[in-house]
């Protein structure tokens, strides 16, 4: 197997940290996520900023539930997303970051967390606003009969 280029590791995995604010700000490459589980949310990441619903819907189950914007399941967040991207004018680009707070389960047969996603509205390259969601609460799961791994489940948490 080819050994990553670590620039190349570094660049993909921007925008996606784990630990407290300090940390996030140097933490480019968490290295202590599985590689099924970063390439899952460099997906998300990368679908979410090229404003592309049909991919962000490949990074989801089909069986997925949660309270995420209040919206139930699969098809529901993936029109959300759609019509959300649709209606941003001309010009604006999104950026995601993907914040991990605590890994409550990372094994073979799912990965748990709590995180939080902020997302950044720039106009002509220039920040317009900052998005923050409520932390939530994840989980990912292997799929059969391929075993590729998707979000089935993101829940907001309610303090």
């Amino acid at each position: 197997m080819n050994a990553m280029n670590p620039e190349l590791a570094t660049l993909t995995a921007q925008g996606i940290s784990i630990g407290d604010q300090k940390e996030q700000q140097n933490n480019l490459y968490p290295d202590c996520l599985s590689k099924h589980i970063l390439s899952i949310f460099q997906g998300l990441k990368i679908a979410y900023n090229s404003k592309n619903a049909i991919e962000m819907g490949r990074v989801f189950s089909d069986s997925y539930v949660g309270s995420f914007y209040s919206l139930k399941n699969k098809v529901a967040l993936v029109n959300f997303f759609q019509e959300t991207f649709r209606s941003l004018p001309t010009g604006v680009s999104l950026d995601l970051t993907i914040n991990i707070y605590q890994v409550l389960e990372d094994s073979a047969e799912a990965f748990r967390a709590i995180a939080d996603f902020s997302s950044r509205l720039k106009l002509l390259m220039m920040p317009l606003q900052l998005f923050d969601s409520e932390r939530v609460y994840i989980e990912l799961h292997s799929e059969m009969p391929h075993g590729i791994w998707k979000i089935t489940k993101i829940d907001t948490i309610k303090d």
